[in-house]
């Protein structure tokens, strides 16, 4: 996938999950999902959005496990 594509795919994707306050736990988890995703769609253009989001609130929950992560759950199918 070219840099070009993948930079719009996820910044579409990004729609999806909500911004909060700069420093907030939401943000985090948006930080996260834009890491995992480049990664995941670099290594396989075939990989799922669901996937990505998924290892994204794994990993802001192993330091906040109360956390309740706001996105659309209809474009994700979580």
């Amino acid at each position: 996938m070219k840099r070009d594509e993948l930079n719009k795919k996820v910044t579409e994707e990004l729609e999806h999950i909500p911004k909060d306050l700069k420093g907030s736990t939401q943000n985090e988890l948006r930080m996260l999902y834009n890491l995992i995703r480049r990664r995941e769609l670099g290594r396989n253009p075939a990989s799922l959005a669901k996937d990505s989001l998924v290892k994204a609130i794994e990993a802001v929950k192993k330091d906040k496990p109360d956390f309740l992560a706001i996105y659309d759950r209809e474009f994700f199918s979580v």
